[in-house]
């Protein structure tokens, strides 16, 4: 039954994704430079004030404020995590 709704479902979405892709991607060619340019000051100023926000509220730390022994043993434990995960799939087991 899955496979019966699957299957539409996703040659539906299929043919419609490149469709949507171009539909927006050609808006912001139809403004006018005055606007553009406007529209980018806009996005810098909401980007500004997202990284102020960020910074008052003590939101997601950036990698470079990260103390170095602290990334070095966020690396290491990446890459024992990865060396199991590259095991198990070779052995076979997996989780999932």
């Amino acid at each position: 039954m899955k496979r019966r709704i699957l299957l539409p479902t996703l040659l539906l979405l299929g043919l419609l994704g490149p469709v949507g892709g171009v539909w927006a991607d050609g808006q912001w060619r139809d403004l006018p430079p005055e606007e553009r340019r406007q529209m980018r000051q806009q996005m810098r100023e909401h980007w500004q004030q997202d990284r102020e926000f960020r910074r008052e509220e003590g939101g997601p730390r950036r990698w470079q404020d990260v103390p170095p022994e602290d990334r070095r043993r966020m690396r290491e434990e990446m890459r024992e995590q990865r060396a199991v995960q590259e095991r198990e799939g070779r052995d076979g087991r997996r989780d999932n």
